[in-house]
């Protein structure tokens, strides 16, 4: 399946974390959950320049992102998307933080606004570290069966 597939588009608008794993420059393979934006073909994601994540895509691009859908319930299947990630210093740019704010901070049940005594305590944790975002170019997805 390509990642233009119906069934693929499902899974990148269900799924609420993408599990993005990478490889050291020594080949260990590390695994990082983090939120995640899909638009125009790409995925979005914003971590810090010093994070495992942004240190293993920066050396080895080669990328395998696993989504669950789990907005849309427990689903018998992972969609497992294999890419190749750019790792852009700084914020994502301000359509990407838009698109990002409407999807985790406004998005109804999840909605983070419930939770805003916590944006303090949020603000000190997200300025420990420069920012980046992973930009990943799908190119391949295919359903797994949920082990």
């Amino acid at each position: 399946m390509t990642p233009e597939d119906p069934v693929a588009a499902a899974f990148f608008e269900h799924s609420l974390v993408a599990r993005v794993a990478t490889r050291s420059p020594k080949g260990r393979p590390a695994m990082t959950p983090l939120w995640f934006l899909h638009d125009r073909g790409r995925l979005f994601l914003a971590t810090g320049r010093d994070t495992v994540a942004a240190r293993n895509a920066a050396a080895n691009p080669d990328v395998v992102v696993l989504l669950d859908a789990e907005g849309k319930g427990r689903s018998d299947h992972i969609l497992r998307v294999r890419g190749r990630a750019t790792v852009h210093a700084g914020t994502p740019s301000l359509r990407v933080l838009a698109l990002l704010g409407r999807r985790y901070y406004l998005g109804g049940w999840r909605s983070e606004l419930g939770h805003l005594r916590l944006w303090r305590l949020r603000t000190r944790y997200y300025g420990q570290t420069a920012g980046s975002v992973l930009e990943i170019e799908p190119l391949s997805a295919e359903l797994l069966p949920r082990p």
